[in-house]
This record gives C-alpha cells, sequence and structure tokens, in this order.
C-alpha cells in the first residue's frame, strides 16, 4: 500500500509526468455509475481523486529509479522494436534447474540459461517466483510449493530464490509473473483482513452468509470443481465467506475497494516493472472482478472477462503507455478463440500480446489425426486481425489447455475432437483437470488441461518405452525427431504469432515426472520435473542412452529452427501472411503451408510441414520465381515444372522455403 508524504504526493502532483488525458481516460474507465438501473464502473468520484495522486505519485517514483530496459529504449519505440523476428521466450521457473551447487535458484537458472539459452531466446518468462507456502518438504522445486507458486504470499522475490541483481545478471529481457486475481490465505495480506486490521477489513471478496442462497450459480463462470465459497474465521470467533476460484487457500483480492487497486499498482510499478520485467504475464486476469448481482441494484455478471475487468486492463495498458511505452503487457487467459480475442481490446488498448491458448491442443490433434485442416482453420483466423499479435506455445508448466477444442470439428467417424485428443493424451500417461460448471441445476465436470510433457505427448507408448528401455535404433530416432519438430513447427510459422518454448518437455526433452506427481499429488507435477543440468550436459556432450540422444537431436533442431527463423524478417510477428497456399490431393489435407511476406515485402517464405508419417507431395503456384532456398537446409525436394513448383515432403518433413522473385 502506498505510503507516501503529502508533501510527496504534492510535488509529484504538480509535475507534468502522467498527462492529464491519460489521468481523464482512467476516470473515465474506473467511474462507478448507473446503467439501466444497475451500478457499473468501480469507484467514486472521491475514490477517483485519491487513486489519480497515487498514479503520479508512482510515475514520478519510476521517473526516478527507471529500470535498465527504460534507458535502452529512450530514443523511441514502435511495434517492431516490441516483437519481431527475433523474439522468441524461454518459459521456465527460477528453481527449475538443479546443478549439484549450493548456489541460489536464480544463479542455478541465470547460469544454464546464459550458457544453453541466451544465444537463441531473446525473452525468459519466469513463473511465479515469489514466496508461497510449503506444502512438500520432500521435492525440490516448483512442486514443492502450493500451487506451483501461484499461491503467492506477496509481490516480493522470495529471498530463498535470490535477489532482482541476480535476475538482471540473466541475459535476456524478462517477464515476471503477476497473480492479481487472488493471494494465498497464509500471506499478510489476507491475516490482516481476516483479522480486520484498519485499512485491509475490505481487501477480499467476501458473500454475507445470508446472500450465498441467492447466487446465480449457473450465470457464474467456475474453472474448478470446489464450492468457491471458503468459510474462516478469525481470532475473535467471526466467520467470514471468502471468495476463492482457484482453491480454498487462494483467496481472491477484492478489486472492488480502491485502496487495493492502488495497492495492486504500486506492486505493478515496484515489484515488476521496477525490478526490470520490460513484459509483465497478467496472469488468470479474467476473474479479476466480480459481481454477483447481491448489492442494491449491483449488476449480476458471469464474474469472468466483464466490462470491468476489461476497463482495467485498459487502465494498466494506458497508464503504463504513458509513462513506460517499452513495457508489454501479456494477459494469460485459458479460454477458446473468441473469448481470448477481446483482450486485445476493441480499440488495441489492453493486452500488447496475448496467450494463444489454442496452439498447444491443436499443435497435437494435427500431429495425432495426420490432418492439418484445424490447425489450417486456426492460422487462417489468426490473419483476420494482422495487429492482434498472439503468444503460441506448445506446452507450459500447466500442460496443455484443452477448452479451445470445443471448437473444433468432430472426426469423420463422428468422435468429438476433444474425446479423441483426451484418449490420446490419457494413453500416453497424461493426467486431466476438469473445472465444474452449472447446467439445469446439476453440476456438470468440464475438461480444461491436460498434465503431460510435450516430448511424451509425441510419443507412441511403445516408442516410450522403447526409449526408456535404451532399444530405439537410429532410424527410429529419426521418426521420433522429425515428428517432435513437426509438433513445434506450426508455432513458428503461424501468422502473426510470437513462440515460446517451456523449458522443460520441450527445449530439454524431459517426460513425465511421475515420481514427482505420485508424492507431490497434483496432475499438473508430471509436467514440473527439474532440469538436472549436468545430466542434461552430458546428454548433449557425450550422450548414452537412447533418451539422451533424442533430447541432444532434439535441443540441436530446435535450436537450428529458431536461428534460422531469426536470420528472415518473413517471420517477423508483422509479416503478412497467407494460407494452405498449396495444391493437395487429399480433402485431409496432410500438410500446413503458409507463405509470409517480410514487412518491407522484400522477402517470401514458404512454410511446410507434412504432418503424416507418410511422403507428401504438394504444388506450389507463384508468379515469375526466379530461384528457391531450402534455408532450413533439411533437403526438401522441388523443382519446376509448367510454371508450377512440384514438392515432396518426408514424413514429418518441415520445410522453409525462400520464393525468389
Amino acid at each position: 500500500m502506498a505510503n507516501s508524504s503529502v508533501s510527496e504526493q504534492s510535488r509529484r502532483a504538480s509535475d507534468p509526468i502522467l498527462s492529464r488525458q491519460t489521468l481523464d481516460r482512467i476516470d473515465q474507465l474506473l467511474v462507478e455509475h448507473e446503467r439501466e438501473g444497475k451500478v457499473r464502473g468501480l469507484y467514486s468520484i472521491k475514490d477517483l481523486k485519491d487513486i489519480r495522486t497515487h498514479l503520479i505519485e508512482l510515475a514520478g517514483w519510476l521517473q526516478d529509479n527507471p529500470p535498465a530496459f527504460m534507458k535502452k529504449y529512450s530514443e523511441g519505440y514502435d511495434k517492431h522494436d516490441r516483437f519481431n523476428e527475433k523474439t522468441v521466450l524461454c518459459i521456465s521457473y527460477v528453481d527449475h534447474v538443479l546443478d549439484g551447487s549450493n548456489d541460489r535458484p536464480a544463479i542455478r537458472l541465470q547460469k544454464f540459461y546464459n550458457k544453453h539459452l541466451a544465444s537463441t531466446y531473446s525473452h525468459l518468462h519466469i513463473l511465479p517466483h515469489f514466496k508461497s507456502p510449503i506444502i512438500h518438504e520432500k521435492v525440490k522445486g516448483p512442486a514443492a510449493r502450493a500451487d506451483g507458486g501461484f499461491e503467492a504470499m506477496d509481490y516480493k522475490m522470495d529471498p530463498y530464490f535470490g535477489t532482482p541483481d541476480d535476475l538482471a545478471d540473466i541475459d535476456a529481457e524478462l517477464m515476471l509473473d503477476f497473480v492479481l486475481n487472488h493471494l494465498a490465505v497464509d500471506g499478510e495480506w489476507f491475516q490482516k483482513f481476516l483479522e480486520d486490521e484498519p485499512g485491509y477489513e475490505d481487501f477480499f471478496v467476501t458473500i454475507p452468509e445470508d446472500k450465498i442462497k441467492d447466487l446465480d450459480w449457473e450465470k457464474i463462470f467456475r474453472p474448478r470443481e470446489h464450492n468457491p465459497i471458503i468459510p474462516y474465521t478469525n481470532s475473535k470467533g467471526v466467520t467470514k465467506h471468502v471468495w476463492c476460484t482457484f482453491s480454498a487457500t487462494q483467496a481472491d483480492i477484492n478489486l472492488g475497494n480502491p485502496k487495493v487497486f492502488s495497492a495492486l499498482m504500486e506492486a505493478l510499478i515496484k515489484d515488476f516493472v521496477a525490478q526490470n520485467s520490460s513484459w509483465i504475464r497478467l496472469d488468470a486476469i479474467g476473474y479479476m472482478i466480480k459481481m454477483f448481482g447481491l448489492k442494491p441494484r449491483e449488476a449480476s455478471t458471469t464474474c469472468f472477462g466483464i466490462e470491468e475487468t476489461h476497463n482495467i486492463l485498459k487502465v494498466m495498458r494506458s497508464y503504463l503507455d504513458d509513462i513506460v511505452p517499452s513495457v508489454t503487457l501479456v494477459p494469460e487467459v485459458n479460454a477458446t478463440a473468441d473469448v481470448i480475442k477481446t483482450y486485445y481490446g476493441d480499440d488495441l488498448d489492453e493486452g500488447h500480446l496475448v496467450y494463444e491458448f489454442p496452439s498447444a491442443p491443436l499443435s497435437l490433434h494435427t500431429i495425432y489425426q495426420e490432418n492439418a485442416n484445424s490447425i489450417l482453420e486456426w492460422a487462417q483466423a489468426r490473419t483476420d486481425n494482422p495487429e492482434l499479435i498472439g503468444l503460441a506455445f506448445t506446452s507450459s508448466h500447466d500442460g496443455v489447455g484443452v477448452l479451445p477444442m470445443r471448437d473444433v470439428a468432430a472426426l469423420p467417424d463422428g468422435t468429438p475432437a476433444l474425446k479423441d485428443l483426451l484418449h490420446n493424451i490419457e494413453s500416453r500417461g497424461g493426467g486431466i483437470n476438469y473445472k465444474s460448471k452449472v447446467v439445469d441445476g446439476e453440476q456438470v465436470r468440464v475438461p480444461y488441461e491436460a498434465c503431460i510433457t510435450w516430448l511424451q505427448a509425441v510419443l507412441s507408448p511403445p516408442e516410450k518405452a522403447a526409449l526408456l528401455g535404451d532399444r530405439l535404433n537410429e532410424s527410429e530416432l529419426d521418426e521420433i525427431l522429425a515428428r517432435f519438430m513437426a509438433s513445434q513447427s506450426f508455432i513458428y510459422s503461424a501468422p502473426h504469432c510470437v513462440p515460446a518454448d517451456y523449458i522443460g518437455g520441450v527445449i530439454t526433452g524431459l517426460l513425465n515426472d511421475d515420481d514427482l506427481y505420485n508424492i507431490a499429488g497434483h496432475r499438473r507435477n508430471k509436467n514440473r520435473g527439474l532440469v538436472q543440468a549436468e545430466e542434461f550436459d552430458k546428454a548433449l556432450n557425450d550422450p548414452k542412452t537412447s533418451h539422451d540422444f533424442l533430447r541432444a537431436r532434439i535441443f540441436n533442431a530446435k535450436n537450428h529452427m529458431i536461428e534460422t527463423r531469426k536470420k528472415y524478417k518473413s517471420f517477423s510477428p508483422h509479416a503478412s501472411c497467407e494460407v494452405d497456399v498449396v495444391k493437395q490431393k487429399s480433402k485431409a489435407k496432410p500438410i500446413y503451408s503458409i507463405l509470409r511476406h517480410s514487412p518491407d515485402e522484400n522477402e517470401t517464405m514458404l512454410a511446410l510441414t507434412n504432418c503424416s508419417e507418410k511422403p507428401q507431395k504438394c504444388e506450389f503456384s507463384y508468379d515469375d520465381i526466379r530461384s528457391i532456398e531450402d534455408v532450413l537446409d533439411c533437403g526438401a525436394s522441388y523443382k519446376e515444372e509448367a510454371g508450377k513448383v512440384l514438392i515432396k515432403l518426408a514424413p514429418y518433413q518441415v520445410a522453409w522455403l525462400k520464393i525468389v522473385t
């Protein structure tokens, strides 16, 4: 919470640090008003005066304490500085790496990243590095922490992990995780709220006990199966019924309280931007504001992605664009494509970049079905709004979100695409998490997440057994590598996307950690195994087993793909794209094709992926082709004939062909 002197506030209020236009816009977005007989908006005029003073003071504080990245862009900033063909993210926990040393976790990550990843990846996304309750003493890493660290106790870096200076020495721009929706009930904020300490009385969302019966459960969007209303009793015997969206130990912050809004904005500036986080992931942002319709004239809403939530995001964007325009806001919304799209804002005034959740399940679905139709439909839809740059990924710390599969057509035999995907994942050792919703008064379970490492998801069960038994021969390793790289290629050539790789199953080739799951319990821990640095070094430099050889091949092939991508402006997220540009004989299209044109229109690239285990042929027509260059050096077979280019692709082959006219 802010604790500045009146004189300091007055000094800042008189400085032209924050434009009047920005301040007026913030007032308009947040002011409480009545519409159609219902109260909307968040704060009174008096509240907004206090908020305005606080925001001016924070802007002045940042001006006096600028992070290093602010100086980097002091000469100006445009969209091509934010994202280009060289922009690629690595996703990791701060304690994701073990190396046998007694170094702090942040130092271990720093050494591993700078040694193996800094030359390839431009940005490092560090998952929650805050203090959180330890729930499993027998394990190390994120699985030891409540909700893998997302049950944050506050917004300060946990000293156990290291210091912000340790992170600053990582050779990458940083994205840190801002957990906006909730905090741990073991944390200081919640404990002060529970005990009614002055200033904290209304810091978390509560439901009066006599109003619980009036909740419209069919309307409220719920991402988990538990009852979200949890009773907590303080030392005086007073019970508060607290709304806990994600678990009974994570209480939802009450952004209807202007003091909470001011405290979060202070955390945004002092604990994120000032700590050199030039990108900021906004975790579970859709749930940030709740309006249950229980207060007089209060609107009854879904409590997910409502107007007020979007307005808070607009305020953050407007504020940061004014005082530090190089900051990139990245809302995380696990939902279908139509919902994700709304977090850019109607006027591109919300997220700069939004998580593209369909990319992961569609990539797997395409490989399982050996059919590119669904991934092509997704790619085509991405060309409709070229300014909406998506963060595309194939795996994350949570595994693979499956909600977007709702939009995918059923298989030819009528099997729902989601059902088939889940069957394939479960048969490979994955676990499924569910959310719940109420339909006609009945609670219904809905799958929302598959917990499995990407490598294990790509392997067939016999291949995994042979891998662990060290029985894979050269040709079998070649086939697995080709299939893995095909599954990765979609996000690296997708229209208007920035790609991101998870350090576990994607970058370092980890399999499910079932021992970790059995000890620590949560299905997500299958995908949260730690990277053993010395073991990984041996796999790269002196491979002995089938798994070693596969990990080394994946790492080297992925690096080659990324380094190639970085050389060509036609892979910029701002490149114009044409989708499904080759002629294929089969109705179930096995080839994914994207024609990319650099923003300056001086370069054209044809990106192809054979999604099947069989060789495929296709035709490509383009006016006045002078030459074709195989930039991935993958041995693609092509020849010109009668004004067309005839292309042959080996099983799962990825080919990037530079077209010179």
